[in-house]
Protein backbone atom coordinates (compact mmCIF):
# COMPACT_ATOMS: atom_id res chain seq x y z
CA UNK A 1 0.00 0.00 0.00
CA UNK A 2 1.28 3.84 -0.88
CA UNK A 3 1.00 5.91 1.96
CA UNK A 4 1.49 9.66 1.27
CA UNK A 5 2.40 12.15 3.50
CA UNK A 6 1.95 16.56 2.88
CA UNK A 7 5.80 17.02 3.35
CA UNK A 8 6.35 15.22 0.46
CA UNK A 9 7.64 11.91 2.09
CA UNK A 10 5.62 9.14 0.51
CA UNK A 11 6.86 5.09 1.13
CA UNK A 12 5.23 2.06 0.84
CA UNK A 13 3.75 0.38 3.92
CA UNK A 14 3.03 -3.34 3.87
CA UNK A 15 -0.44 -4.28 5.01
CA UNK A 16 -1.37 -7.68 6.78
CA UNK A 17 -4.92 -9.58 5.81
CA UNK A 18 -7.13 -9.36 8.80
CA UNK A 19 -6.62 -13.59 10.58
CA UNK A 20 -9.70 -15.14 10.47
CA UNK A 21 -11.36 -15.59 14.21
CA UNK A 22 -11.82 -19.70 14.28
CA UNK A 23 -13.98 -21.29 17.03
CA UNK A 24 -11.46 -22.35 20.11
CA UNK A 25 -11.67 -26.19 20.32
CA UNK A 26 -13.43 -27.68 22.64
CA UNK A 27 -12.34 -29.55 25.54
CA UNK A 28 -12.09 -33.32 24.23
CA UNK A 29 -14.07 -32.72 21.40
CA UNK A 30 -13.15 -33.96 17.87
CA UNK A 31 -12.56 -31.24 14.70
CA UNK A 32 -13.08 -31.73 11.43
CA UNK A 33 -9.53 -31.46 10.94
CA UNK A 34 -9.25 -35.07 13.26
CA UNK A 35 -7.17 -33.25 16.01
CA UNK A 36 -8.59 -34.21 19.09
CA UNK A 37 -7.45 -31.65 21.70
CA UNK A 38 -6.15 -32.70 25.05
CA UNK A 39 -8.23 -32.96 27.59
CA UNK A 40 -7.96 -30.36 31.42
CA UNK A 41 -6.83 -32.18 34.41
CA UNK A 42 -8.09 -31.60 37.09
CA UNK A 43 -6.89 -32.57 40.70
CA UNK A 44 -6.62 -36.31 41.29
CA UNK A 45 -8.00 -36.66 44.60
CA UNK A 46 -8.02 -40.49 45.20
CA UNK A 47 -4.61 -42.81 44.84
CA UNK A 48 -5.71 -45.10 47.22
CA UNK A 49 -6.66 -48.38 46.40
CA UNK A 50 -8.53 -50.98 49.09
CA UNK A 51 -8.08 -54.68 47.80
CA UNK A 52 -11.08 -56.80 47.55
CA UNK A 53 -10.08 -58.89 50.09
CA UNK A 54 -9.89 -56.33 53.13
CA UNK A 55 -13.65 -55.85 52.42
CA UNK A 56 -14.31 -59.36 52.35
CA UNK A 57 -12.50 -59.63 55.79
CA UNK A 58 -14.02 -56.86 57.63
CA UNK A 59 -17.54 -56.79 56.48
CA UNK A 60 -19.45 -58.25 59.17
CA UNK A 61 -22.70 -61.18 58.92
CA UNK A 62 -23.95 -64.33 57.49
CA UNK A 63 -23.20 -65.32 53.94
CA UNK A 64 -26.38 -65.89 51.87
CA UNK A 65 -25.77 -67.82 48.29
CA UNK A 66 -28.29 -65.96 46.11
CA UNK A 67 -29.12 -66.10 42.20
CA UNK A 68 -28.27 -62.70 41.07
CA UNK A 69 -29.97 -60.75 37.95
CA UNK A 70 -28.81 -57.73 37.14
CA UNK A 71 -30.73 -55.29 34.51
CA UNK A 72 -28.83 -54.67 31.54
CA UNK A 73 -29.79 -51.30 30.11
CA UNK A 74 -28.66 -48.14 28.44
CA UNK A 75 -27.36 -45.27 30.48
CA UNK A 76 -30.43 -42.95 30.12
CA UNK A 77 -32.97 -46.32 30.44
CA UNK A 78 -35.33 -45.89 33.29
CA UNK A 79 -35.35 -47.88 36.21
CA UNK A 80 -38.09 -50.49 36.31
CA UNK A 81 -38.74 -53.43 37.65
CA UNK A 82 -38.50 -56.98 36.31
CA UNK A 83 -41.96 -58.03 34.84
CA UNK A 84 -42.69 -61.78 34.96
CA UNK A 85 -45.08 -61.97 32.47
CA UNK A 86 -42.70 -60.14 29.81
CA UNK A 87 -39.73 -62.38 28.15
CA UNK A 88 -39.56 -59.51 25.48
CA UNK A 89 -36.00 -58.62 24.34
CA UNK A 90 -36.43 -55.39 26.00
CA UNK A 91 -35.70 -57.13 29.63
CA UNK A 92 -32.22 -58.31 29.27
CA UNK A 93 -30.94 -60.07 32.41
CA UNK A 94 -27.27 -60.98 33.38
CA UNK A 95 -27.26 -63.46 35.80
CA UNK A 96 -24.74 -64.18 38.93
CA UNK A 97 -24.74 -67.61 40.11
CA UNK A 98 -23.85 -68.10 43.85
CA UNK A 99 -23.68 -64.47 44.65
CA UNK A 100 -22.82 -63.83 48.29
CA UNK A 101 -24.66 -61.57 50.03
CA UNK A 102 -23.86 -60.51 53.77
CA UNK A 103 -26.75 -60.50 56.07
CA UNK A 104 -26.99 -58.80 59.80
CA UNK A 105 -30.45 -59.48 60.79
CA UNK A 106 -32.96 -61.86 59.23
CA UNK A 107 -35.90 -61.11 57.16
CA UNK A 108 -38.38 -58.93 58.29
CA UNK A 109 -41.72 -60.29 58.04
CA UNK A 110 -45.09 -57.99 58.50
CA UNK A 111 -48.60 -58.42 57.61
CA UNK A 112 -51.43 -56.55 56.71
CA UNK A 113 -54.60 -56.61 59.00
CA UNK A 114 -56.95 -55.84 56.52
CA UNK A 115 -55.68 -57.53 53.41
CA UNK A 116 -54.27 -60.72 55.94
CA UNK A 117 -51.11 -60.42 53.68
CA UNK A 118 -47.25 -61.02 54.60
CA UNK A 119 -44.37 -59.03 53.45
CA UNK A 120 -40.80 -60.32 53.33
CA UNK A 121 -38.11 -57.16 53.38
CA UNK A 122 -34.39 -57.26 53.89
CA UNK A 123 -30.77 -55.71 53.94
CA UNK A 124 -27.67 -56.95 53.02
CA UNK A 125 -24.16 -55.76 52.17
CA UNK A 126 -23.00 -56.95 48.55
CA UNK A 127 -19.12 -57.06 48.63
CA UNK A 128 -16.82 -57.19 45.74
CA UNK A 129 -18.75 -57.95 42.65
CA UNK A 130 -20.86 -55.89 40.71
CA UNK A 131 -22.81 -52.47 41.36
CA UNK A 132 -26.57 -53.21 42.04
CA UNK A 133 -29.20 -51.01 40.94
CA UNK A 134 -32.65 -50.40 41.84
CA UNK A 135 -35.55 -53.24 40.19
CA UNK A 136 -32.68 -55.75 39.96
CA UNK A 137 -33.19 -58.93 42.06
CA UNK A 138 -32.40 -61.96 43.37
CA UNK A 139 -33.85 -65.74 43.74
CA UNK A 140 -32.87 -67.34 47.27
CA UNK A 141 -34.70 -70.30 48.71
CA UNK A 142 -37.24 -69.07 51.32
CA UNK A 143 -38.07 -72.73 53.16
CA UNK A 144 -39.77 -75.89 52.40
CA UNK A 145 -38.02 -76.44 49.03
CA UNK A 146 -39.52 -72.83 47.59
CA UNK A 147 -37.71 -69.69 45.97
CA UNK A 148 -38.71 -66.41 46.40
CA UNK A 149 -37.71 -63.28 43.85
CA UNK A 150 -36.67 -60.67 46.02
CA UNK A 151 -36.87 -56.78 44.49
CA UNK A 152 -34.00 -54.29 45.01
CA UNK A 153 -35.62 -51.26 46.50
CA UNK A 154 -32.89 -49.41 47.25
CA UNK A 155 -28.91 -49.18 46.93
CA UNK A 156 -26.16 -47.39 49.33
CA UNK A 157 -22.88 -47.03 48.71
CA UNK A 158 -21.22 -47.43 51.78
CA UNK A 159 -17.77 -45.47 50.96
CA UNK A 160 -15.82 -43.70 48.50
CA UNK A 161 -13.47 -46.11 47.62
CA UNK A 162 -12.94 -47.67 43.68
CA UNK A 163 -13.84 -50.75 45.46
CA UNK A 164 -16.59 -50.10 47.64
CA UNK A 165 -19.53 -52.36 49.15
CA UNK A 166 -23.08 -51.41 48.97
CA UNK A 167 -26.28 -52.13 51.34
CA UNK A 168 -29.20 -52.87 49.84
CA UNK A 169 -32.82 -53.23 50.51
CA UNK A 170 -35.16 -55.61 48.82
CA UNK A 171 -38.69 -56.71 49.24
CA UNK A 172 -40.02 -60.04 48.24
CA UNK A 173 -42.56 -59.84 45.70
CA UNK A 174 -43.31 -63.35 43.99
CA UNK A 175 -42.67 -66.92 44.85
CA UNK A 176 -40.85 -69.00 42.20
CA UNK A 177 -43.42 -71.15 40.10
CA UNK A 178 -42.11 -72.40 36.75
CA UNK A 179 -44.01 -69.77 34.68
CA UNK A 180 -41.71 -66.91 36.14
CA UNK A 181 -38.69 -69.19 36.22
CA UNK A 182 -38.94 -69.92 32.55
CA UNK A 183 -39.43 -66.23 31.95
CA UNK A 184 -36.41 -65.95 33.99
CA UNK A 185 -34.44 -67.86 31.70
CA UNK A 186 -35.77 -66.49 28.43
CA UNK A 187 -34.72 -62.83 29.65
CA UNK A 188 -31.08 -63.97 30.65
CA UNK A 189 -28.92 -63.20 28.14
CA UNK A 190 -25.69 -63.72 29.85
CA UNK A 191 -23.97 -66.10 32.96
CA UNK A 192 -21.07 -65.51 35.19
CA UNK A 193 -19.99 -67.56 38.63
CA UNK A 194 -19.14 -65.74 41.62
CA UNK A 195 -16.20 -67.26 43.49
CA UNK A 196 -15.65 -65.73 46.39
CA UNK A 197 -11.93 -67.14 46.82
CA UNK A 198 -10.21 -65.54 43.95
CA UNK A 199 -10.91 -61.87 45.75
CA UNK A 200 -7.87 -63.08 48.15
CA UNK A 201 -5.63 -63.41 45.49
CA UNK A 202 -7.16 -59.99 43.62
CA UNK A 203 -8.55 -62.07 41.09
CA UNK A 204 -11.75 -61.20 39.28
CA UNK A 205 -14.51 -63.16 41.30
CA UNK A 206 -17.18 -63.11 38.57
CA UNK A 207 -16.11 -66.04 36.12
CA UNK A 208 -17.80 -67.03 32.10
CA UNK A 209 -18.95 -70.33 32.57
CA UNK A 210 -16.21 -71.86 30.37
CA UNK A 211 -13.58 -70.06 33.13
CA UNK A 212 -15.74 -71.56 35.86
CA UNK A 213 -15.35 -74.89 34.42
CA UNK A 214 -11.59 -74.84 34.27
CA UNK A 215 -11.19 -72.62 37.77
CA UNK A 216 -13.39 -76.70 38.93
CA UNK A 217 -10.84 -78.40 36.66
CA UNK A 218 -7.95 -76.50 39.02
CA UNK A 219 -9.43 -77.37 42.16
CA UNK A 220 -9.95 -81.18 41.28
CA UNK A 221 -6.06 -80.97 40.38
CA UNK A 222 -5.16 -79.55 43.10
CA UNK A 223 -6.84 -82.19 45.31
CA UNK A 224 -5.49 -84.89 43.43
CA UNK A 225 -1.46 -83.96 44.13
CA UNK A 226 -2.64 -83.15 47.84
CA UNK A 227 -4.03 -86.75 48.01
CA UNK A 228 -1.44 -88.62 46.13
CA UNK A 229 2.38 -86.30 46.18
CA UNK A 230 3.44 -87.23 49.66
CA UNK A 231 1.93 -90.58 49.28
CA UNK A 232 3.98 -91.38 46.65
CA UNK A 233 6.93 -89.85 47.76
CA UNK A 234 7.12 -90.91 51.52
CA UNK A 235 9.65 -93.13 52.99
CA UNK A 236 8.08 -94.96 55.99
CA UNK A 237 11.03 -96.06 57.69
CA UNK A 238 12.56 -92.66 57.21
CA UNK A 239 9.34 -90.75 57.90
CA UNK A 240 10.37 -88.27 55.29
CA UNK A 241 10.22 -87.85 51.49
CA UNK A 242 12.85 -89.69 49.91
CA UNK A 243 13.84 -89.41 45.81
CA UNK A 244 12.65 -92.31 43.95
CA UNK A 245 14.84 -94.94 43.28
CA UNK A 246 15.00 -98.41 41.17
CA UNK A 247 15.21 -101.23 43.32
CA UNK A 248 16.09 -103.85 41.06
CA UNK A 249 19.16 -101.84 40.58
CA UNK A 250 20.17 -100.45 44.11
CA UNK A 251 18.15 -103.58 45.81
CA UNK A 252 18.84 -102.71 49.92
CA UNK A 253 22.06 -101.95 50.14
CA UNK A 254 21.37 -97.49 49.82
CA UNK A 255 19.41 -95.88 52.02
CA UNK A 256 17.93 -94.16 50.24
CA UNK A 257 18.63 -90.52 48.96
CA UNK A 258 17.30 -87.29 50.72
CA UNK A 259 16.59 -83.73 49.52
CA UNK A 260 16.26 -81.40 52.72
CA UNK A 261 15.14 -78.49 50.35
CA UNK A 262 12.83 -80.31 48.70
CA UNK A 263 10.81 -81.32 51.57
CA UNK A 264 10.83 -77.94 53.55
CA UNK A 265 9.15 -76.48 50.49
CA UNK A 266 6.44 -79.32 50.74
CA UNK A 267 5.94 -79.18 54.02
CA UNK A 268 5.75 -75.04 54.00
CA UNK A 269 3.25 -75.07 50.93
CA UNK A 270 1.22 -77.49 52.87
CA UNK A 271 1.14 -80.97 50.79
CA UNK A 272 0.59 -82.85 53.82
CA UNK A 273 -1.02 -86.21 54.36
CA UNK A 274 -2.55 -87.54 58.13
CA UNK A 275 -0.10 -90.21 59.85
CA UNK A 276 2.56 -88.74 56.95
CA UNK A 277 4.91 -86.02 58.85
CA UNK A 278 7.36 -84.82 56.83
CA UNK A 279 10.81 -84.76 58.61
CA UNK A 280 13.49 -82.51 58.61
CA UNK A 281 16.69 -83.67 58.87
CA UNK A 282 19.17 -81.06 60.23
CA UNK A 283 22.46 -80.67 58.43
CA UNK A 284 24.72 -79.07 60.93
CA UNK A 285 26.57 -76.96 62.05
CA UNK A 286 24.42 -74.30 59.89
CA UNK A 287 20.60 -74.75 60.06
CA UNK A 288 19.23 -75.61 56.07
CA UNK A 289 16.12 -72.95 57.02
CA UNK A 290 19.15 -70.03 56.64
CA UNK A 291 20.31 -71.43 53.24
CA UNK A 292 18.35 -69.34 50.64
CA UNK A 293 17.52 -71.50 47.80
CA UNK A 294 15.01 -71.94 44.81
CA UNK A 295 12.54 -72.29 46.77
CA UNK A 296 12.62 -69.72 49.39
CA UNK A 297 12.32 -67.14 46.80
CA UNK A 298 8.99 -69.34 45.63
CA UNK A 299 8.00 -69.20 48.86
CA UNK A 300 8.39 -65.25 49.77
CA UNK A 301 7.58 -64.21 46.28
CA UNK A 302 10.71 -62.35 46.17
CA UNK A 303 12.02 -62.47 42.40
CA UNK A 304 14.96 -60.04 43.18
CA UNK A 305 16.80 -62.10 45.44
CA UNK A 306 17.33 -65.25 41.94
CA UNK A 307 20.43 -63.72 41.35
CA UNK A 308 21.78 -64.56 44.91
CA UNK A 309 20.49 -67.74 45.79
CA UNK A 310 22.67 -70.88 46.18
CA UNK A 311 22.63 -72.65 42.58
CA UNK A 312 25.61 -75.23 42.73
CA UNK A 313 24.29 -78.14 44.76
CA UNK A 314 26.03 -81.59 44.75
CA UNK A 315 25.98 -85.21 46.12
CA UNK A 316 27.22 -85.76 49.71
CA UNK A 317 27.56 -88.51 51.47
CA UNK A 318 25.62 -87.78 55.14
CA UNK A 319 29.25 -88.71 57.21
CA UNK A 320 30.86 -85.47 55.99
CA UNK A 321 28.15 -84.13 58.91
CA UNK A 322 29.25 -85.85 61.29
CA UNK A 323 31.38 -82.96 63.25
CA UNK A 324 28.43 -82.76 66.10
CA UNK A 325 27.88 -86.03 68.36
CA UNK A 326 24.06 -84.42 67.93
CA UNK A 327 21.34 -87.59 67.54
CA UNK A 328 18.40 -87.44 64.69
CA UNK A 329 20.36 -85.65 62.26
CA UNK A 330 21.33 -86.52 58.77
CA UNK A 331 24.67 -87.77 59.95
CA UNK A 332 23.84 -90.81 61.62
CA UNK A 333 20.86 -91.58 59.31
CA UNK A 334 19.78 -94.29 57.26
CA UNK A 335 20.37 -92.42 54.21
CA UNK A 336 23.30 -92.98 51.38
CA UNK A 337 23.78 -89.77 50.01
CA UNK A 338 21.84 -86.31 50.45
CA UNK A 339 21.74 -83.31 48.28
CA UNK A 340 23.77 -80.07 49.23
CA UNK A 341 25.04 -76.78 48.46
CA UNK A 342 29.02 -76.60 48.06
CA UNK A 343 29.58 -73.04 49.27
CA UNK A 344 27.86 -74.11 52.62
CA UNK A 345 29.88 -76.89 53.62
CA UNK A 346 32.27 -75.90 56.56
CA UNK A 347 33.43 -78.89 57.01
CA UNK A 348 37.21 -79.68 56.89
CA UNK A 349 36.66 -83.66 55.50
CA UNK A 350 33.97 -84.13 52.61
CA UNK A 351 32.98 -87.09 51.29
CA UNK A 352 30.89 -87.41 47.91
CA UNK A 353 27.81 -89.27 47.60
CA UNK A 354 26.29 -91.35 44.70
CA UNK A 355 23.33 -89.77 43.12
CA UNK A 356 21.55 -91.26 40.23
CA UNK A 357 20.97 -89.34 36.81
CA UNK A 358 17.52 -88.18 35.97
CA UNK A 359 15.39 -90.09 33.33
CA UNK A 360 15.51 -88.91 30.14
CA UNK A 361 12.16 -87.98 28.32
CA UNK A 362 10.71 -86.47 25.43
CA UNK A 363 9.96 -82.71 25.76
CA UNK A 364 5.97 -81.46 24.78
CA UNK A 365 5.57 -78.44 23.18
CA UNK A 366 3.02 -75.78 23.67
CA UNK A 367 2.80 -74.73 20.09
CA UNK A 368 2.01 -70.88 19.86
CA UNK A 369 2.60 -70.04 23.07
CA UNK A 370 1.56 -66.29 23.74
CA UNK A 371 4.52 -66.04 26.55
CA UNK A 372 7.06 -66.78 23.62
CA UNK A 373 5.88 -64.22 21.33
CA UNK A 374 3.01 -66.58 19.63
CA UNK A 375 6.22 -69.66 18.75
CA UNK A 376 6.22 -73.05 20.38
CA UNK A 377 7.88 -73.60 23.49
CA UNK A 378 8.82 -76.57 25.96
CA UNK A 379 6.56 -77.41 28.58
CA UNK A 380 9.20 -78.81 30.85
CA UNK A 381 13.32 -78.66 30.72
CA UNK A 382 15.11 -81.39 31.96
CA UNK A 383 16.04 -81.42 35.41
CA UNK A 384 19.76 -80.40 36.93
CA UNK A 385 21.56 -79.58 39.53
CA UNK A 386 24.06 -77.06 38.62
CA UNK A 387 22.21 -74.81 38.49
CA UNK A 388 19.25 -76.25 40.87
CA UNK A 389 16.79 -77.40 38.72
CA UNK A 390 15.54 -74.74 36.71
CA UNK A 391 17.10 -73.11 34.04
CA UNK A 392 20.17 -70.65 34.07
CA UNK A 393 18.01 -67.97 32.01
CA UNK A 394 15.13 -68.36 35.50
CA UNK A 395 18.34 -67.35 37.78
CA UNK A 396 18.30 -64.32 35.13
CA UNK A 397 15.06 -63.32 35.62
CA UNK A 398 13.95 -64.85 32.27
CA UNK A 399 12.50 -68.24 31.32
CA UNK A 400 13.22 -71.18 28.84
CA UNK A 401 9.85 -73.02 29.66
CA UNK A 402 6.00 -73.09 30.23
CA UNK A 403 6.70 -73.66 33.83
CA UNK A 404 9.48 -71.02 34.06
CA UNK A 405 6.84 -68.36 32.56
CA UNK A 406 4.00 -69.33 35.02
CA UNK A 407 6.75 -69.62 38.20
CA UNK A 408 7.55 -65.96 36.37
CA UNK A 409 4.50 -64.87 36.54
CA UNK A 410 3.30 -65.78 40.05
CA UNK A 411 6.94 -64.16 40.78
CA UNK A 412 5.89 -60.96 40.00
CA UNK A 413 2.62 -61.29 40.88
CA UNK A 414 0.88 -61.09 37.49
CA UNK A 415 -1.94 -63.54 36.00
CA UNK A 416 -1.60 -67.03 34.92
CA UNK A 417 -4.03 -68.39 32.50
CA UNK A 418 -5.77 -70.98 34.16
CA UNK A 419 -5.77 -73.05 31.09
CA UNK A 420 -2.16 -73.10 31.28
CA UNK A 421 -1.72 -74.50 34.74
CA UNK A 422 -4.23 -77.23 33.79
CA UNK A 423 -2.41 -78.23 30.85
CA UNK A 424 0.74 -78.06 32.98
CA UNK A 425 -0.96 -80.07 35.75
CA UNK A 426 -1.89 -82.78 33.38
CA UNK A 427 1.64 -83.08 31.57
CA UNK A 428 3.74 -83.14 34.44
CA UNK A 429 1.86 -86.79 35.48
CA UNK A 430 3.72 -87.97 31.94
CA UNK A 431 6.82 -86.79 33.34
CA UNK A 432 9.32 -89.79 34.64
CA UNK A 433 8.82 -90.38 38.83
CA UNK A 434 12.25 -88.34 39.17
CA UNK A 435 11.02 -85.25 37.23
CA UNK A 436 7.71 -86.08 39.05
CA UNK A 437 9.42 -85.44 42.34
CA UNK A 438 10.31 -81.58 41.83
CA UNK A 439 8.07 -80.77 39.51
CA UNK A 440 4.84 -81.87 40.53
CA UNK A 441 5.45 -79.31 43.83
CA UNK A 442 6.11 -76.59 41.47
CA UNK A 443 2.76 -76.96 39.75
CA UNK A 444 1.24 -77.41 43.16
CA UNK A 445 2.03 -73.73 43.39
CA UNK A 446 1.01 -72.44 40.61
CA UNK A 447 -2.48 -74.42 40.52
CA UNK A 448 -2.71 -72.38 43.63
CA UNK A 449 -1.81 -68.91 42.32
CA UNK A 450 -3.96 -69.65 39.16
CA UNK A 451 -7.13 -70.63 40.39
Amino acid sequence: MLKANKRGDTKFVPVEPEIPIINKPQDGVKEASNLVTIPTRTTVTDFDRIPKQYLLQYNEGSEWPVDFYHALSGRNDPKTMFDTQNDSPTQQLLKIVNLSLRVNAPLDRTQDEQRKTFELTGTSTLVASITPNEGDFFVAPIGDHRHGLFNITAVTRMSNNKIATYQIRYTMLYEITPQIAETIRLCTVRTLHYVRERAWTGGDTLLTPNEYRTFLELGDRIKDIETTFVRRFYDTSLETLAYPRDWKLDGLKAGGYYDVFLAMFVKAIGLRTVGKDIRIYPHPPKPVQDIETLFTVLLNQQPELLPYVEKECSAVNPRTFRTMQTRNTIAWSQFSSTRYFTSQIRQLATYDGEWPEFEAFEPVMFPEYQGNAGEDMVAFLPLTYKPYLLSETFYSGSYSSVLEHCLYLYLNKQPVPSEVAARLAELVLALPKDSQFYYVPMVYVILKYAR
